[in-house]
């Protein structure tokens, strides 16, 4: 008798529980797109997630959900996505994504046709203005022509305004104040400068 009162609250368990089926990870220049696919919707209230900067992983929590972990672990990877990691904890399902980059803002978006979480990792500014310099190409050369290094001054505005844009950006919504327009407009000076008057001197 026990082992059926058991049983049946296993079952009435899980029915009103969601089953996560898969996982898909997609990168962009700025951040990371993770969508779960379940078969019934998840409401904002049941999810939950968290970035550990000394460890370089990202936690997701999904109340009242279960699923398959050894197959959700198998999702296929995309840098900056190392590894994944699940575990079953009570009523909840936590999924764990260990990154190469570190993340400064999260947000999740919901649908209920069909059933899914996207959850919208983003990158800080400054990573991403330097993976943008680094995507680049080089000016193509004219026959007779040298290459010239870009000068230091110009490398150290882009790294000054991106440092004061990142800060204004973390102090957050109440705090934001200088540092951000500041930030841009040091930006914005050494591309022109670069761009178009001294390209245009060579």
């Amino acid at each position: 008798m026990m082992r059926f009162i058991l049983l049946l609250s296993l079952t009435i368990l899980q029915s009103q529980s969601i089953w996560v089926q898969d996982i898909d990870i997609s990168t962009k220049k700025n951040g990371i797109f993770i969508k779960v696919r379940s078969d019934k919707p998840l409401s904002p209230d049941q999810v939950a997630g968290w970035f550990n900067e000394s460890t370089s992983w990202y936690y997701m929590t999904l109340h009242e959900a279960f699923g398959d972990t050894a197959r959700l672990e198998k999702a296929r990877l995309t840098y900056p996505v190392k590894q994944i990691e699940c575990i079953r904890a009570g009523e909840s399902l936590q999924i764990g994504f260990r990154l190469a980059t570190s993340v400064e803002q999260s947000e999740f978006y919901h649908s209920s046709d069909p059933p899914e979480l996207l959850a919208s990792l983003r990158f800080p500014l400054s990573e991403v203005l330097a993976s943008i310099a680094q995507e680049k190409p080089p000016p193509t050369l004219l026959i007779g022509e040298t290459e010239t290094k870009r000068p230091l001054w110009i490398k150290a505005a882009y790294f000054i305004g991106a440092g004061l844009t990142g800060a204004g950006f973390l102090s957050g919504e109440t705090q934001k104040g200088w540092e951000v327009p500041v930030g841009m407009g040091i930006i914005a000076s050494a591309y022109v400068a670069e761009n178009f008057i001294i390209g245009k001197k060579k």
